[in-house]
């Protein structure tokens, strides 16, 4: 069994990967840069461009990274640019029948809030550039965006029952999170720390690096491939 994290960043996607990994289960976070020095692993690849070029060339998403059993912060951002690989549950849902999804969500006021004050305001400053909107422009996008993925989350999963987990973070029982993933994931959920809620749409990669991939990066206007039977 797979798990696929598909909720909106700032909702404690970094404690929710570190419960998990210190669980014992194989996980990747965002681009990998965890995995980076680790031997047939990623190969200094970053992993949701290698996503993301599976999904346009029509492969299977997760090609070249079978090692990894959970994904957590299915985005990166560089030069202004995003790549959202966690809306792409719906084809994630085909290429893996047996996977489950964890739409974990907060308070929408609270999300907000963190989001908008994400790396002294870096965050909100570059959705303002990509947009030419203002503040509140930004924050009311955020704002429709998050009722418009939670209800577009629930409706595709709707008649699959035990695939998908509404978790929030500051109200749901972790215990229900250990229930979901069991058997084939076992958490020891002393490692639960849910206090940093943000996520690492940006990673500590090297500059030549993040250029080059800015450079080379699938343009997000170009159509799907046909998928790989």
């Amino acid at each position: 069994m797979r798990l696929f994290q598909i909720g909106l960043n700032n909702c404690a996607d970094l404690a929710l990967y570190e419960l998990f990994t210190a669980s014992g289960v194989k996980a990747l976070r965002g681009s990998g840069i965890e995995w980076q020095d680790t031997p047939r692993a990623l190969d200094r690849r970053n992993a949701q461009i290698m996503i993301h070029r599976n999904i346009r060339a029509g492969r299977h998403a997760l090609e070249g990274l079978d090692g990894f059993d959970a994904f957590f912060d299915m985005e990166f951002v560089v030069n202004g640019g995003a790549i959202e690989n966690f809306r792409q549950f719906p084809l994630l849902a085909e290429d893996y029948p047996d996977a489950k999804f964890l739409l974990n969500t907060r308070d929408k006021q609270d999300w907000l809030r963190d989001r908008a004050q994400y790396r002294d305001g870096l965050y909100l400053e570059l959705a303002k550039e990509r947009t030419g909107m203002s503040d509140r422009g930004v924050l009311n996008m955020w704002a429709d965006d998050f009722h418009r993925h939670h209800d577009m989350v629930c409706t595709h999963f709707a008649n699959q029952p035990g695939r998908l987990l509404e978790f929030d973070i500051d109200r749901t029982p972790i215990r229900e999170l250990k229930r979901f993933v069991s058997p084939a994931m076992h958490l020891v959920t002393r490692h639960w720390q849910h206090g940093d809620h943000h996520a690492s749409v940006w990673d500590n990669w090297p500059l030549s690096l993040l250029s080059a991939w800015a450079q080379d990066r699938d343009p997000d206007t170009t159509p799907n491939k046909p998928r790989a039977a």
